[in-house]
């Protein structure tokens, strides 16, 4: 009998379950969707106790389907959307709805911490920049705003650590997943006394972390029975989707780039010492006891894109949003040219990285009427990849990166954007056959904890799908519509200032 692992990834906008064998072949998987609660300009919660429920009832599905390999499960380890935070009471159940990572609702309450101590005052100890996008900030304005419910919570923690409690009886966090509050140490793999004190909390608050290898025991026996799951099986933390992505998607070696375009898109590196940025431009988490990812997150990717396209949809005559997505794909193939004087800023969520600007709002510029909405998806796609071109430039102030750049994340299915993407980051892009980056991080996680790896790969090359080389007069083209779109976007910037 083989011994796999339950691999689970708690997304944003659905629950994924996966059954992975010590070779890393995929036996079964299965995937539930929901939604975002959008409650307010800027403001975007989930419910923890929806997507437990579709956590159990994904798991049940895909154990289920295995069959006889469900006997050979021998850990369930997670993956998990990061920068969400909601509080509990003393009996574990939510007081409110949680935050997401595309939150800005705290916005305010960074702005008064960068003026009162400063932008980086936390950040060479967390490796986090003061953000809306932190759990840090989120509980600073939950703590003013719903003061009520703050004086109730004994902890903030997590969807993921709320479902491992209901597995294990514990409130654990694993490294990456605490690196990503602004609260956790990223050198003592502790929470941060200075960040603790300014929340005016103690460590009690929060779980206590643990490294994403720990194997914990799966004590919740009905529970267990109801996933199907065999008596001995444990629990693997692992890792934020975004650690685990770098994992799965085989970027293991220093100076490999994966770059992960999904819902937001990220560029990272794995680094074997906990370096950050001299402006605090990017972020560093723990993953391990000695490994870090070191990069940065765009909140504005797939999810811009979609708005796009679902916009135009509804005036169109189409069976699914897959046919139209095709449609305008061919369409910007078959484009004449770069249209330089177009540039799309694509902040329809707050800027994230480099620069971490709450202010500048998305923007059309240099529109005319011999401009098609053609154009302006496309436009919109460059500025992921000029945002992109700047994460991976400043990567490279401190790590060699290698030309080959491992492409994940569900915009990596379109060749036309692969292509793009090439011809705009000057290097070749290679997307993957098993397509699977953040839950199969989590099974390499799983697989190492349990033994059945000696270290965080299966031994072998990812096998490739596809490559794309840079065509070197269209990434001159581009080299230059990049210059511009900057300059647009600190003029945009001086103008909100």
């Amino acid at each position: 009998m083989g011994r796999n692992v339950l691999a689970i990834d708690l997304g944003t906008s659905s629950v994924r379950a996966m059954i992975v064998d010590g070779q890393g072949n995929i036996l079964c998987k299965k995937q539930s969707r929901y939604d975002v609660i959008r409650v307010g300009d800027y403001r975007q919660e989930q419910s923890p106790d929806e997507i437990y429920g579709h956590f159990v009832e994904t798991a049940k599905a895909c154990v289920r389907q295995a069959g006889a390999a469900a006997a050979g499960i021998e850990a369930v380890a997670l993956s998990s959307q990061m920068y969400n935070i909601f509080p509990v009471d003393e009996r574990g159940d939510p007081l409110y709805n949680m935050i997401l990572w595309s939150d800005s609702r705290s916005e305010r309450q960074a702005e008064r911490m960068t003026a009162l101590h400063g932008r980086d005052c936390l950040y060479r100890e967390t490796g986090c920049p003061l953000s809306s996008m932190y759990p840090f900030s989120k509980i600073l304005w939950m703590k003013e705003e719903e003061r009520e419910i703050a004086e109730r919570a004994v902890k903030y923690i997590s969807i993921k650590e709320y479902i491992v409690e209901k597995m294990t009886g514990k409130y654990i966090v694993d490294y990456s997943m605490a690196a990503g509050t602004g609260i956790f140490n990223i050198y003592t793999m502790r929470w941060d006394g200075k960040a603790l004190a300014y929340l005016g909390l103690t460590e009690e608050a929060f779980s206590e972390p643990v490294s994403g290898l720990a194997c914990l025991e799966f004590v919740n026996d009905d529970l267990r029975e109801e996933l199907g799951l065999p008596k001995e099986v444990k629990v693997v933390s692992a890792g934020g989707d975004g650690p685990m992505a770098q994992v799965g998607s085989g970027a293991c070696e220093e100076g490999s780039v994966n770059v992960d375009i999904g819902t937001s898109a990220a560029a990272r590196v794995i680094v074997h010492r906990p370096i950050v940025d001299s402006e605090g431009r990017m972020w560093t988490y723990a993953v391990t006891k000695d490994s870090w990812v070191y990069g940065g997150i765009l909140s504005n990717a797939g999810n811009g894109y979609h708005w796009l396209v679902q916009n135009i949809a509804e005036f169109m005559q189409a069976e699914t949003m897959d046919s139209v997505f095709d449609t305008v794909e061919e369409r910007m193939e078959k484009l004449s040219g770069i249209r330089e004087e177009l540039l799309f800023v694509p902040y329809l969520l707050r800027c994230r990285s480099p620069y971490w600007d709450d202010r500048v709002r998305a923007t059309i510029y240099g529109l005319t009427q011999e401009h098609t909405f053609i154009d302006i998806a496309k436009a919109y796609l460059e500025s992921i990849g000029f945002d992109m071109f700047s994460l991976i430039r400043i990567i490279g102030e401190q790590v060699e990166v290698k030309d080959r750049i491992l492409l994940t994340g569900g915009l990596a299915r379109s060749a036309m954007i692969c292509q793009l993407l090439a011809d705009i980051l000057g290097r070749e892009i290679v997307t993957l056959r098993s397509g699977e980056g953040s839950i199969m991080g989590a099974a390499i996680f799983g697989l190492k904890a349990l033994g059945v790896l000696e270290e965080l790969h299966f031994g072998r090359e990812p096998e490739v799908l596809d490559s794309y080389a840079p065509r070197a007069e269209i990434h001159r083209k581009y080299q230059k519509k990049y210059e511009k779109y900057v300059k647009l976007r600190n003029a945009l910037h001086e103008l909100e200032t």
